[in-house]
């Protein structure tokens, strides 16, 4: 741990910010940034083209995984700084409850080594976050690629261009280069969230045209599920929001109005009967027809067995371990199911693949995500170099609650760009909130200085 004193002066107390020696904040942090922009640009690379995922379903991201994590322990070790782990322990359980469940039922550990590796992207993360420029390089990369991978996605399907656009074979809905569209639409709505809570670009009308490409784009992804994260996330966001502003008492009354509304159009939904009209909306535009046209029919029937059919695989299990990290498509495949794929619900597969014990690993995950978000959305909780950098920080709460609500929808607790935003969100919880000001001679600013 690095201390400072009063007496080290101005130039001592940054260098503390930054993590690193006296001199660091003139060492313009370049090589970091130089590996950390293009591993970010490799996020969405997943299935460029439409080129296949290498063995063990790897890719581009992963490759530049390897690099950034290592650019990461030179560059701590550079500043002589410890590395910090956030998420380790509700990994470590995932792992020990996929380890557990894999002797069980004798299948690959395969799955385990790749829990280890996706969480090196939080720590990358979280890790160059210590210093608020890389911070701020990272989430400007993020912006910036983000919305150019969505306005590559609107262009190659106005042109037509199947290959850039990611346009499914049997349907309209687009894929980009993740190879599932729904991956697309949850990588559209993190750049979004990241955009407002950076509120960048800085200039209001650019920043409205961001927001509007990338809210086009994941329409056309035709993910409803990632239709209804976005809506319960923008509303939560709002109502954290007025808390942050001291209208506690308003956010209450919006909440119970927005639920009022929302459960009597849900309990509406239940007595009218909307078919035609959804019929009529699939006949009017093929982009609707493979949107909002699937809300009911073969595609909510689908998914209502898969769910049927994992909960009672959960009751059959003869043992408390689960089938095995991964082993739903290869089990329902086994059992001669209706529907051979994986679970589609984060939840669920976490307790029917890894037992109780991965149930656990999931709320730990749950529960640090959420402590994290609400310790750096309270007025006030961030030293200015960070609020400067996330002027809107409960708007990563909100984006914690799109990955909340979507998982109940897919399996969205593995995605790369996933836990690349974990480390953001831990970045600015570990290293941007003010320590708390203590009384004494030195006064408030020396204690807050002398804690980092």
């Amino acid at each position: 741990m690095i201390t400072t004193t009063r007496a080290a002066g101005p130039a001592a107390a940054r260098a503390s910010r930054a993590g690193g020696a006296p001199d660091a904040p003139r060492r313009r942090p370049a090589a970091a940034a130089a590996v950390l922009v293009p591993a970010i640009a490799s996020l969405p690379l997943l299935m460029p083209f439409g080129l296949p995922p290498g063995p063990g379903n790897t890719g581009l991201p992963d490759l530049a995984l390897v690099a950034l994590t290592a650019t990461t322990l030179l560059w701590a070790a550079s500043r002589r700084v410890p590395v910090r782990w956030p998420y380790l322990v509700p990994t470590l359980l995932t792992v020990a409850a996929g380890g557990i469940a894999a002797l069980a039922n004798g299948v690959g550990p395969l799955t385990l080594v790749q829990d280890l590796f996706v969480l090196l992207w939080a720590v990358s993360l979280a890790n160059l976050g210590r210093d608020p420029r890389l911070l701020r390089t990272a989430l400007r990369a993020w912006v910036c690629l983000g919305t150019a991978s969505a306005l590559l996605m609107i262009v190659g399907y106005a042109a037509g261009l199947d290959a850039l656009s990611g346009k499914q074979p049997d349907g309209e809905r687009l894929q980009f280069t993740f190879g599932d569209a729904n991956y697309a639409a949850n990588w559209l709505i993190c750049v979004l969230f990241i955009a407002r809570a950076a509120r960048f670009p800085e200039t209001a009308w650019r920043r409205r045209a961001v927001c509007a490409v990338l809210i086009a784009a994941e329409v056309l992804t035709g993910s409803n599920g990632g239709a209804l994260a976005l809506i319960v996330a923008t509303v939560a966001g709002g109502l954290w929001r007025m808390v942050r502003e001291g209208r506690a008492r308003h956010a209450v009354a919006a909440g119970c109005l927005v639920t009022l509304l929302g459960g009597g159009a849900a309990a509406a939904l239940t007595q009218i009967d909307v078919q035609p009209y959804l019929d009529r909306a699939s006949a009017a535009s093929p982009i609707l027809r493979d949107s909002i046209g699937r809300t009911t029919g073969e595609s909510t029937e689908s998914r209502s067995t898969v769910t049927a059919m994992t909960v009672r695989m959960i009751r059959e299990q003869p043992h408390p371990w689960g089938i095995g990290p991964a082993q739903t498509e290869a089990r329902t495949l086994a059992n001669q199911e209706s529907y051979v794929r994986e679970a589609h619900n984060d939840y669920i597969a976490a307790v029917l693949e890894r037992g109780f014990l991965g149930g656990i690993a999931l709320i730990v995950l749950v529960f640090l995500l959420l402590l994290k978000s609400v310790r750096i959305a309270r007025p006030g909780a961030l030293d200015p170099a960070y609020a400067r950098l996330v002027p809107r920080p409960e708007l990563f709460g909100a984006l914690v609650v799109v990955f909340l609500i979507s998982g109940l929808f897919y399996e969205v607790l593995h995605y790369r760009h996933g836990w690349a935003f974990f480390g953001l969100l831990a970045a600015v919880e570990l290293f941007g909130r003010r320590a708390p000001a203590a009384p004494g001679p030195a006064g408030p600013r020396a204690h807050r200085e002398g804690a980092r």
